[in-house]
């Protein structure tokens, strides 16, 4: 049978004119709608959620109690189906699994449960996204002293939450595990003295996990299509045109700049002897870093299993100013520790890309492509990105190029740069993925488009735990950017302190060697000027070249591409980590 429909909404501002309204008055989009169906379990969460959601979404929570699952199937044309909600958050099973005492029978027995959840999925598939919750634990003994006509028993919540797991994998539907949240979170604190309902600190936990989950699903469903750069003969004679115009404009001093020079080694040990220098340097240009914190504190807000693998969510405390949010998938059935790679996002859209379809030159979401090769994937949220929205100095009052800027402002204050504290935090989730026991930290690969891109060779540069690199669409040369006139092509976020007074960025992607880069960029990205990454190529060439290695560094620059990644570049990555990562 195929997976349920995932249907797309994309959202965006409209203007028209209504009826009666004045000219030129604007009627907002209407949220996408997000339905709530369960038992009690989901009346207690609910309000939460609703309340976390405002903004959002628009949150329809049936004020009856759904029962077991022979009730929600009833109920479905009323409750959804009539709403026609972009996602469905839905459990059943707590009532389905009631034993009664003197009959010993289940309210609905664990075959015609499977039986029901198929029939529920058949009647949603193609109208709404849907994701099922599995049925949070019991307390056996608490529950018995309630004196109920009917018991419930942990085992047979982990019965039926297996038969619910087998049919909704089955049908493509991913599973959202708050059973495991609950069982995590250590129950017996959570769980009232009935052993079924749960503490203001125990909804408050599972309203995070939902809210978490509901987010995460609209982020991908409302993710607009990627639009490549233009390239071709025609795009290669207009990038051409207006890089001479734009040459022109630059004043002569600027073309003539005094610029550090960096002087490659004539052997491996003079790179010995000069790389402690020039990483001095190069970490120097980044400002008074905090030290990263150790031990980690790290929270878990929810876990969804899907087809051949799990996803989580954390937050990492950066001991400075907030946490590092991330998604960590992690394949079904690891026998040993697995290689791993750190995908990191571009300026424009955040961790959830690596869940998200047709994107990044693929119909199949990228974290799964990587996730089925036996890869560990941390997806880490950058500074202004995805959940650490508004968490700059001014809250929730500055959001994207405002939130930045006042960052960048507030970091030189303290004497550091803004790409420091990206770096810092990039190797703050490198940590805490080293850490986790399903990864093999001699096999961690880097990888990312743009942004993402100088992320990783960055990352790479200052951190030798990074084994194996891919940079895409991004590989600048700073000298190159000036002399262009293209300071224009990167945010404030993007520069460091004092690095050209030394060298070049080539000095940067120097200290990766011996360990292999691959860089991958379109020859009409502005970004990245050409004749930069050219020189690039021949002085970190010299490097891994003296360094034993020459076959650990390539470069490919691509004629008539712009600043896009295409399916030739994710075929280049995944054959790199292939080789470099995989035993």
């Amino acid at each position: 049978m195929p997976p349920l429909q995932i249907v797309c909404f994309c959202l965006c501002a409209a203007v028209v004119l209504a009826a009666g309204a004045l000219p030129g008055a604007a009627q907002e989009t209407p949220l996408p709608k997000v339905a709530l169906i369960g038992d009690s379990i989901r009346m207690g969460y609910a309000p939460l959620v609703a309340e976390r959601l405002k903004g959002t979404a628009t949150v329809l929570s049936p004020a009856e109690n759904g029962g077991d699952s022979g009730n929600v199937l009833k109920h479905l044309e009323a409750w959804v189906l009539r709403e026609k909600p972009a996602l469905v958050h839905l459990n059943c099973g707590l009532h389905d699994l009631k034993l009664d005492r003197n009959t010993k029978q289940h309210q609905v027995s664990l075959a015609q449960y499977e039986t029901n959840l198929r029939e529920i999925v058949t009647r949603l598939r193609g109208h709404t996204t849907l994701v099922f919750a599995s049925t949070t634990p019991i307390d056996d003994a608490r529950h018995a002293r309630r004196g109920a006509g009917f018991d419930r028993l942990q085992a047979d919540v982990e019965r039926y939450n297996a038969a619910a797991l087998k049919v909704m994998l089955e049908l493509g539907v991913p599973v959202h595990d708050l059973h495991w949240l609950v069982q995590r979170g250590k129950p017996q604190r959570l769980l009232l003295p009935d052993g079924t309902h749960y503490t203001p600190e125990g909804y408050q936990l599972l309203a995070d996990a939902v809210t978490d989950c509901v987010n995460r699903h609209l982020a991908v469903l409302q993710s607009r299509p990627y639009t490549p750069a233009p390239g071709g003969p025609e795009a290669e004679a207009a990038y051409q045109k207006q890089e001479a115009e734009r040459d022109a404009q630059v004043p002569a001093p600027f073309k003539s700049l005094k610029l550090g020079r960096f002087e490659p080694p004539a052997d491996g040990a003079a790179w010995k002897a000069q790389r402690a220098d020039v990483l001095a340097k190069v970490t120097a240009s980044l400002g008074d870093l905090p030290p990263r914190p150790s031990p980690q504190s790290v929270r878990t807000f929810s876990r969804e299993v899907r087809s051949g693998y799990t996803i989580e969510r954390v937050a990492i405390d950066n001991g400075a100013d907030g946490e590092v949010t991330a998604l960590v998938l992690v394949p079904n059935g690891l026998k040993q520790p697995a290689p791993a790679v750190m995908w990191l996002h571009s300026s424009t859209p955040d961790k959830n890309q690596v869940l998200t379809p047709n994107t990044f030159w693929g119909a199949e979401p990228l974290g799964e492509t990587l996730v089925r090769r036996g890869y560990v994937v941390l997806a880490p949220d950058a500074y202004w990105h995805g959940d650490r929205v508004g968490s700059g100095p001014t809250g929730s009052a500055e959001r994207l190029r405002e939130e930045q800027e006042s960052l960048h402002k507030l970091n030189l204050w303290l004497g550091r740069t803004l790409w420091g504290m990206f770096v810092r935090d990039d190797r703050i989730a490198l940590d805490y993925l080293c850490s986790r026991p399903e990864v093999d930290s001699t096999r961690i690969g880097v990888t990312g488009m743009s942004m993402g891109s100088t992320r990783a060779w960055w990352l790479a540069a200052v951190d030798e735990r990074v084994t194996a690199t891919v940079g895409i669409a991004c590989l600048t040369r700073y000298g190159n950017l000036i002399a262009h006139g293209q300071l224009r092509a990167h945010g404030v976020y993007y520069f460091t302190y004092g690095l050209l007074k030394h060298f070049d960025s080539e000095a940067v992607v120097a200290l990766i060697a011996p360990r292999p880069f691959l860089a991958l960029t379109g020859e009409l990205d502005a970004g990245s000027p050409a004749d930069g990454i050219r020189e690039i190529e021949r002085q970190v060439g010299r490097v891994y070249g003296a360094a034993g290695a020459p076959e650990r560094f390539r470069s490919v620059l691509y004629p008539q591409v712009g600043h896009t990644v295409t399916p030739e570049m994710r075929r280049e990555m995944l054959a790199w980590f292939e080789r470099w990562l995989q035993p």
